[in-house]
């Protein structure tokens, strides 16, 4: 089996002085010349064992070449090495971030060039996967670089090694200006008491801590700083660095303050502690019902314990929208305050029907009405849920109809559609939140109501899939819908007889039931 070694160097004796070295240690050697831009290109072709480069390489043609060769699952593992003559050439603190696995001295040792070939064959893989960790950390680097929010980062023993430009911004300090003036007390429990209190916790086992503090900036602006301090560890589980997050809470604290003072003139006309304790209490349960009535409450509780949520993707979620026939006529007839008043008896009810089946509500958009099941929980009934909800959503809307009828009044008529796929779930907004949920899947359940008909549930091929054993539904056919795509429609007409509680077929009996929990 031949070893194959690609040399990028235009000194032509390096060539002769390798194959006269290694030509009686290996068998079948091939040594190849190649130019420094070449690095990559020929590495495919060839399939070396070994590329070796000179300095002059490092210029940008050649850097690219060896990172590309890195970047290539083909040719990642391939050791590059340097040939060095103490050439000041080379920054030494730079060329392992190229992919460099190792310099080769020269005059060349034969003994030295073996062990060096050798051990760079057998730590490649490990020194490849160094290499894509610094690239990481300097995509990472180029972020906390970028953001806004201040970036610090601290040695064990209190050297600032590193700032970010929003540092600076926040600060008003460069980073010369800060080391200077205020590095000495950094770790001073009397200057800087919150900052030794988090560094306490740290070493106590925190993975991070959150403290505020107040600053007057070389501007002389007075702002409060909030501090995520995280430390980072070694191997051995010790903490070798922190770094600090800062963000400007200025807007925040003085909102606080305000509060807080008409907190304070809420105590003094408060008859004891007791009854104010109770009136915050009161208070906070009234926030936190407020967040539940906006946001699920697996979401709600991640924002009070971390303060943020992460977007999410779900493979299977069923969508139901709902929209009433000649709105926009209605709004035209009926003074506003009779028309918002209806409508939110409609969506009242609406609430009230998905509630009882793990079906989350998302929005609604003047008269139209969005709910999703299987998320933020996932299950996998959500098909059958949903459907039996906008079963129950018609039923609903004929039997007021009747009553309306009753009293002279006309009742309003609804369109329901339902489709079943993949979306990503998520909040936005920073200070009103809202959950959201995004996707094709969104897109096509918005169809099925619009291309549905009045006092009908209408769903997508892909949930008549799910729930086509347990309901009636009469096929509509391919029905196009935009972009000149055709979908399989179907009218969802009840539960089946055998799985039905009421002669509609909207509830559930026990059979179903004992069926349903089985997913």
């Amino acid at each position: 089996m031949s070893y194959k070694i690609v040399v990028s160097d235009d000194n032509s004796e390096t060539i002769s002085q390798l194959h006269d070295l290694l030509i009686d240690e290996i068998d079948d050697l091939q040594i190849f010349p190649i130019n420094k831009e070449d690095i990559y290109t020929k590495s495919l072709e060839i399939n070396p064992n070994i590329v070796l480069v000179c300095p002059k390489t490092l210029v940008r043609n050649g850097i690219d070449s060896i990172i590309s060769l890195k970047q290539n699952k083909t040719t990642q593992n391939i050791p590059v090495l340097i040939i060095s003559e103490y050439s000041p050439i080379i920054n030494l603190d730079r060329i392992f971030e190229y992919g460099i696995v190792d310099i080769i001295r020269k005059p060349f040792i034969k003994e030295e060039l073996l062990l060096r070939f050798d051990a760079a064959l057998n730590r490649s893989e490990f020194q490849h996967d160094i290499y894509i960790e610094h690239e990481i950390l300097r995509e990472l680097s180029i972020v906390a670089k970028r953001t806004a929010n201040s970036v610090i980062i601290i040695s064990f023993d209190g050297i600032i090694e590193w700032v970010n430009e929003g540092f600076e911004k926040m600060y008003g300090f460069t980073y010369s200006e800060f080391k200077e003036k205020f590095e000495i007390d950094i770790y001073n429990a009397k200057a800087n008491p919150k900052l030794n209190d988090a560094i306490q916790k740290c070493k106590e086992g925190y993975e991070s801590v959150v403290y505020e503090n107040k600053w007057i900036t070389n501007y002389e602006t007075p702002i409060w700083i909030q501090t995520t301090l995280t430390p980072i560890l070694n191997e051995q589980n010790e903490i070798i660095k922190f770094v600090a997050i800062e963000s400007d809470v200025s807007a925040l604290k003085e909102i606080e303050e305000r509060l807080e003072a008409k907190n304070e003139r809420l105590v003094s006309l408060t008859e004891s502690l007791e009854k104010t304790n109770e009136l915050l209490q009161a208070q906070r349960e009234k926030s936190d019902e407020l967040l539940l009535n906006i946001l699920p409450a697996e979401i709600a509780n991640q924002l009070k314990k971390k303060g943020s949520a992460r977007s999410k993707q779900y493979k299977m979620v069923s969508i139901l929208f709902t929209d009433f026939k000649g709105f926009s006529k209605l709004a035209g007839t009926i003074p506003s305050q009779d028309l918002i008043a209806e409508l939110n008896i409609y969506f009242q009810k609406f609430d009230e029907i998905i509630e009882g089946h793990f079906i989350e509500k998302i929005k609604t958009i003047g008269d139209a009405y969005m709910c999703a099941g299987g998320l933020p929980l996932t299950n996998r009934s959500n098909p059958i849920d949903v459907t039996i909800a906008g079963l129950k959503i018609q039923k609903f809307i004929k039997e007021y109809a009747e009553l309306k009828k009753a009293n002279n009044e006309e009742g309003w008529q609804l369109r329901v559609g339902i489709h079943t796929g993949e979306v990503i779930a998520g909040v936005i907004g920073k200070k009103k939140f809202a959950y959201d949920i995004w996707g094709d899947a969104v897109n096509r359940a918005a169809r099925m109501e619009q291309l549905g008909q009045i006092g009908r549930v209408n769903v997508s091929g892909d949930t008549y899939e799910y729930i086509k054993d347990f309901f009636d539904c009469t096929y509509r056919g391919k029905i196009e819908v935009k972009n000149n795509m055709d979908l399989d429609m179907y009218f969802v007409n009840r539960l089946k007889p055998e799985f039905s509680e009421d002669a509609e077929g909207t509830e559930p009996n026990a059979e179903f039931l004992k069926i349903l929990a089985k997913y």
